[in-house]
């Protein structure tokens, strides 16, 4: 090979095809070809080649977003930036063990090197409003209301749709909650599985910076929804928060003593019979962002309710509310930000936020953890690879 051949940068980003996802791959795009964020030079791997691939739960749903993203792209982005960009994608169902393990092959088959993944795709088992709640919420304190509302009344005991499914060798398949499955345990496997193409090379001569796992969590994190004996959440009244509360953990956790035995073990690269480990080589990091509070369609609700939502994200904006970014463009700020930042080693180990003024003006903003890190990192990612070897095992004996 040429030396002086350098891979493209490629960035996974999942749930793209709307929403979040589809606006992190927008504004990734415009801000790796422009001088920079904020003043700050975009980090690349040396090239000004960009490859993003979309993951999708259908191809129909990709070829979509990918339409859409070069009509955006038409008049955002110049002739010659536009030739050094490529879109991809490929199909995954996070909900589902053997789908993600499928995805991983297509993308290990695919990529030398990843260089960013936006762990994005998530859903809310939403089952309906309770309207009492949410008018006394809404009347004591209305910007706590439209921003971490109480009344989103959720499945208790949702489970992923893999569960109707039988293991051919061991019975019923283990439990695994749906919420928890599609927010985070479908991304921490699929992580593990592609983890020889997120490592970059440690030799003098390619001295390369680490990948960067770019969790997405949320404003609406709360420790009092997380139960260590329940990480699935699957006895919890509200799942979404619990799944991301555990985010929060996760992340932050890995930077800690407490979880770093577990956090080694799992970013090693898996030996096969095929694919033998380099002995020097950097494993990725993990970083945190959310990105305020935006529209989208997450959750299913009549017009005249998206509407009123709406409404009231803009009244709090009007009000003084940092956080209430609404266009997702602009929510999408501090995720991009924290794949492209120079400043690695100020930004890790923190969660970070997408926020604006009543004018527009974009700002990222550190945003307060509640959850006891320390004492639950060490716990947790012990539970998460006792469960993720349990489905690695369970795989295994039905190919």
């Amino acid at each position: 090979m040429d030396s002086s051949y350098r891979l493209p940068t490629v960035a996974l980003i999942t749930g793209a095809n709307s929403g979040l996802g589809y606006a992190i791959a927008c504004r990734l795009i415009v801000e790796f070809f422009s001088l920079g964020t904020d003043g700050y030079p975009a980090v690349t791997s040396g090239s000004n080649t960009l490859v993003v691939c979309l993951a999708t739960r259908s191809v129909e749903k990709a070829q979509s977003a990918i339409a859409g993203i070069n009509t955006f792209l038409a008049s955002r982005l110049p002739e010659g930036a536009r030739s050094r960009l490529e879109l991809a994608h490929v199909t995954i169902d996070l909900s589902s063990p053997s789908s993600v393990t499928a995805a991983a092959t297509e993308l290990r088959n695919k990529y030398r090197r990843i260089h960013y993944v936006f762990c994005n795709a998530a859903v809310v088992p939403f089952v309906r409003i309770d309207w009492a709640t949410a008018a006394r919420q809404i009347t004591t304190n209305f910007i706590e209301a439209m921003t971490i509302p109480r009344y989103k009344i959720q499945g208790v005991g949702w489970l992923a749709q893999i569960q109707s499914h039988k293991s051919h060798a061991a019975g019923l398949l283990p439990e695994l909650g749906a919420a928890f499955a599609a927010n985070v345990f479908g991304h921490y496997c699929l992580l593990h599985e592609i983890m020889r193409v997120l490592h970059a090379s440690a030799s003098a001569a390619a001295l390369e910076t680490p990948s960067r796992i770019i969790w997405v969590g949320s404003i609406e994190s709360d420790p009092l929804t997380f139960d260590m004996d329940d990480i699935q959440g699957i006895k919890s009244i509200r799942p979404y928060e619990s799944s991301k509360t555990l985010t929060d953990i996760l992340v932050l956790g890995s930077y800690l003593p407490e979880a770093q035995e577990y956090f080694r073990s799992y970013t090693t690269i898996p030996i096969s019979s095929e694919y033998t480990p380099p002995t020097n080589s950097i494993p990725p990091i993990f970083l945190i962002a959310h990105p305020g509070i935006v529209s989208t369609a997450i959750v299913a609700i009549p017009w005249w309710q998206t509407y009123a939502k709406n409404v009231g994200f803009w009244l709090c904006r009007a009000f003084g509310s940092p956080w209430h970014c609404i266009d997702p463009f602009i929510g999408a700020n501090a995720p991009v930000w924290l794949a492209l930042s120079p400043h690695v080693d100020l930004i890790k180990g923190r969660k970070w936020g997408s926020a604006c003024l009543w004018g527009g003006s974009e700002i990222i903003l550190e945003t307060q953890v509640d959850s006891d890190v320390a004492g639950q990192s060490g716990q947790l990612w012990s539970q998460m690879e006792t469960l993720r070897k349990l489905w690695e095992t369970t795989l295994g004996s039905q190919s």
